[in-house]
């Protein structure tokens, strides 16, 4: 196989990350997050390439492999658990049921659907932005911090994708430790000085 210059391996994952990224795009992550997120694990990939296989073919694998983990471990686990049900009560041929399930009418009363119901629903939660009622602040200090939309829109726009998950747990007043809400507070004032507004009169 002939050697790959340096340029032509830029474009082989240039062009990869361009058509896969946006395939598995999902929650707040834009076309551009999931063309970033499949250059990254096209490069990772490049020290497992034994040079023997085409370059694109082994990296399309790789980094369609890598999304798709990506994804499933941050938005939810696309396999329902019943075709691997430990009670033997699923028959995809069952007539009682749509879902298949000989046990349940109702497959929120299984504790294995629930929780895999449950574990997506919670996953995809935090990896969405909401419009938020502020009749509940998270905090005395913070009560008064995002007193109109137009402040809450400004700087839920600007806060970094790696701060999203705890600015959305933030925001909707859910546990989050000392530190890492300390880390959500300078990121706010970050913004606020950024759009020039005083953290101090907030």
């Amino acid at each position: 196989m002939k050697k790959l210059s340096d340029q032509e391996i830029i474009e082989i994952i240039d062009r990869i990350s361009s058509r896969l990224g946006p395939k598995f795009r999902f929650g707040y992550h834009t076309n551009e997050d999931m063309r970033q997120q499949a250059s990254l694990f096209a490069w990772e990939g490049m020290n497992s390439w034994d040079g023997i296989r085409p370059l694109e073919n082994f990296l399309w694998i790789h980094v369609r492999n890598r999304l798709y983990n990506f994804k499933r471990n941050n938005y939810g686990r696309p396999e329902k658990p019943c075709e691997h049900c430990p009670l033997k009560a699923y028959d995809p041929k069952c007539e009682n049921s749509e879902s298949g399930c000989t046990k349940f009418d109702n497959l929120m009363d299984c504790t294995l659907y629930k929780g895999w119901t449950d574990r997506n629903t919670s996953k995809r939660n935090l990896m969405s932005s909401y419009t938020v009622l502020f009749d509940k602040p998270a905090e005395a200090d913070v009560a008064d911090a995002v007193f109109t939309k137009d402040m809450f829109n400004m700087l839920d726009k600007h806060m970094p994708v790696s701060s999203r998950e705890d600015w959305i747990r933030f925001i909707n007043n859910l546990k989050i430790s000392k530190v890492r809400r300390q880390k959500i507070l300078e990121e706010i004032s970050t913004i606020l000085k950024e759009n020039n507004i005083d953290p101090e009169t907030w």
